[in-house]
């Protein structure tokens, strides 16, 4: 009886530290996938910090995540997001598919750069939508998709400025955005194709949100500074 007892003991030490090293794997694996596919997809350098994974409830921790520029834009970052919180079904880290039921994006820092080559939002988007068409043509069944039930951003904080004028302008923060019900069970959605549809909801808040009188400031100080230039 001992022996049965101290061999199920053994048996359950194993599966857990397997289940421990798939989750410290999985959360490599995240990070990794990020940091060299995320530049092709955005056009612009990515920086990951960190990926937790809990087994415990199923959630997965981003940690100092930094979407950088496209060229010819000079702030410091498109997207700073010191954390990013996402819960979903984990067994499905190993599958074709990950099931995702909720994204939360909280407190993100957006510099929100307009320039002589319009603006970086606007171009991260193209790049995204580019990206996307492209793959279309050359899509593997290998490639990993996604289901995910919702994605919070909330309390974006935006700074507004110029190319002309090192990062500086006016600030503002964006209402609350939510997005639900990307990809299903027909056709699940590549990592594309969801950050096609978040910097398309993002674009539109700006657009909608960053005022004339933002704009007409921000332009007021980059003829100023085109004037100080050419004395």
């Amino acid at each position: 009886m001992k022996k049965i007892v101290i061999s199920l003991g053994i048996l359950i030490l194993l599966i857990a530290g397997g289940l421990v090293y798939m989750a410290g794997q999985a959360g490599g694996l995240i990070r990794q996938a990020v940091v060299d596919h995320g530049p092709d997809l955005t056009g612009s350098a990515i920086t990951l910090d960190k990926v937790n994974v809990s087994l415990l409830d199923g959630t997965a921790g981003l940690q100092g995540l930094v979407i950088g520029n496209p060229k010819g834009f000079k702030s410091d970052h498109a997207f700073k997001l010191d954390a990013v919180n996402i819960s979903l079904k984990l067994n499905s880290l190993l599958e074709n598919v990950v099931r995702v039921k909720e994204i939360r994006i909280e407190g993100a820092e957006l510099i929100y750069e307009i320039g002589t080559k319009g603006n970086n939002i606007a171009r991260l988007q193209k790049n995204v939508e580019s990206y996307v068409a492209g793959l279309g043509l050359k899509s593997s069944e290998e490639e990993t998709k996604f289901i995910i039930d919702d994605i919070y951003i909330n309390g974006t904080k935006v700074k507004l400025a110029s190319d002309l004028l090192g990062g500086k302008g006016a600030a503002l923060v964006l209402p609350d955005m939510h997005l639900e019900k990307i990809g299903n069970d027909e056709k699940a959605a590549s990592a594309g194709e969801v950050a096609k549809r978040v910097f398309s909801v993002i674009n539109g808040s700006l657009s909608k949100h960053v005022s004339k009188e933002m704009l007409d400031k921000t332009l007021k100080d980059v003829k100023k500074k085109l004037g100080d230039i050419f004395k």
